[in-house]
This record gives C-alpha cells, structure tokens and sequence, in this order.
C-alpha cells in the first residue's frame, strides 16, 4: 500500500470517529445529559474533525484513483512519457 493511501485511509477513520463522535454528543444533549452549550461545542469541534478526515482522504484516495486511471490509459493507447527537456 502506498504512503498517499494509507494517509487516506487513516484519514477515513478519523472522518468517522469525528462524526460518530458528535453523533454521540447529540444523543447525550438529546438525554439532558449533557447541557445545551457544551454540547454544541464539542459537537462542532466533532464535526469539524471529522469533516477535516473527510476532505483529507477524499484528496487522498481521490490522487490514487486518477494516478490509477492514468497508468491505464497510458497502458492502452501506448502513450510515452515525456522526457524533462519537452523533447
């Protein structure tokens, strides 16, 4: 497994984690348990991280697919690569 996928992976899990965590979060304020304002709060910093994993991994995972796709294209239609020079 590449480096850029293993990033986007961990990132996938941590996109999940921050969002079942203000799932949580929303259920303890839905029970009273937690009061209206810490709730918010730590629901939104939740939210905010996991929607930072999300992003994270969606460019990630997203790079691999095209690095993916364009090997194969290049595969097909026998392109060659271009040397440094342009030439």
């Amino acid at each position: 497994m590449t480096k850029t996928r293993m990033i986007g992976w961990s990132a996938m899990a941590i996109c999940g984690l921050g969002y079942a965590s203000c799932a949580a979060i929303a259920v303890l304020a839905k029970l009273e348990i937690l009061d209206t304002t810490p709730a918010l709060l730590l629901g939104a910093i939740a939210a905010l991280i996991g929607e930072g994993g999300l992003w994270v991994a969606a460019g990630c995972l997203g790079l691999t697919i095209f690095k993916k796709r364009q090997a194969l294209f290049d595969r097909v239609f026998r392109r060659r690569k271009l040397s440094a020079t342009g030439a």
